[in-house]
């Protein structure tokens, strides 16, 4: 699928803005503050249904009570309109007519998006990793978005009663039941993505450095948990949860460890380098949604050539020639 046509009307500084895509690269210029990132991010909200930048009142020009988004493909016409006078701040997606609440799976296209904090996946929180392997696993698998969100409503809640001083074992159970259910399938998808990334990564990156480095990813919980484990481990440190009043074991715990040469990436790389590993990791990315989907993804890459020495934004231009990009930079 290729987009051809894109039109926001008070989408950030975007009072109206139109812009014609080509099937190939797209280059957005402007200098900062022009509203560049926000068309990416416009592009983001259609076809993913959500922003990667922030909530739709954000999204939403200032002093203005709504925003559209019509974005015009090859294959589908998509449109979102938020309004935020009704109560509910009420947000709709119409594809090719039919109206829905909520944007349907099988209406989203995968995208690819590079911007200048993907460069903290390295160097930044175990949070931000198991965010990239996460949104990863949600371009391909249908059901993930949902194990996610049933894991950390059932942590939200587990994490409330613990810090309850009457609290009785029997009161977590139930809890305890559905984050193994739920944590079990995460572990177990994040162990296979990661298993793909790290067998690739280190031919990847020697194919972008053209030095013989080696790079590895692991994921701290190596084992292979099944429900009823992960279970035992909720109930074993039910005594030590109730003492710090959080949850201390499950995949909101775990991370990816990234190592470079056979050491961690984050204290021994270089910014080059890890610039290098990055640009690998997306690469792999988007090679694995389309050997899972079938869909070559959207690329969106955002100011991000600043980032990046000449021969690695041949390389990414290079390696994404089949996909179309849409891209922004600062100068022209």
């Amino acid at each position: 699928m290729k987009i051809t046509r894109l039109a926001v009307q008070h989408v950030r500084i975007h009072t109206l803005k139109t812009l014609n895509l080509e099937p190939g690269t797209t280059l957005i210029s402007g200098p900062n503050g022009s509203g560049k990132t926000s068309l990416i991010e416009a592009i983001h909200i259609a076809l993913r249904g959500t922003s990667f930048r922030g909530s739709d009142e954000s999204v939403c020009q200032h002093e203005q009570k709504s925003y559209t988004i019509d974005l015009a493909t090859d294959k589908q016409h998509y449109r979102v309109q938020y309004d935020r006078r009704h109560e509910t701040k009420r947000k709709r997606f119409i594809v090719d007519g039919t109206t829905y609440g909520r944007l349907p799976y099988g209406k989203k296209y995968p995208i690819v998006l590079f911007e200048p904090d993907t460069l903290r996946i390295i160097t930044g929180s175990p949070q931000r990793r198991r965010d990239f392997l996460d949104t990863l696993i949600q371009q391909y698998d249908a059901h993930y978005s949902h194990e996610l969100s049933r894991y950390h409503r059932a942590l939200q809640q587990r994490n409330k009663l613990l810090k309850d001083p009457t609290l009785s074992e029997a009161a977590l159970f139930s809890w305890n039941l559905m984050l193994s259910q739920y944590g079990a399938s995460i572990i177990a998808k994040r162990q296979r993505v990661l298993r793909y990334l790290s067998a690739k990564s280190s031919a990847m990156y020697q194919s972008i450095a053209g030095v013989a480095d080696s790079v590895t990813l692991h994921y701290s919980e190596e084992r292979s948990m099944t429900a009823q484990q992960l279970l035992a481990e909720y109930e074993q440190k039910t005594a030590y949860d109730k003492a710090i009043g959080a949850t201390s074991v499950g995949p909101h715990r775990h991370d990816i460890t990234v190592s470079f040469r056979g050491n961690p990436a984050a204290k021994t790389a270089s910014r080059g380098e890890i610039r290098t590993i990055v640009l690998a990791l997306k690469f792999l990315e988007a090679a694995y949604i389309q050997q899972q989907t079938g869909q070559a993804p959207l690329i969106l890459l955002d100011d991000v050539f600043g980032e990046l020495d000449q021969q690695r934004q041949q390389r990414l231009l290079s390696e994404f020639v089949d996909n179309q990009i849409v891209m922004t930079s600062a100068v022209g």
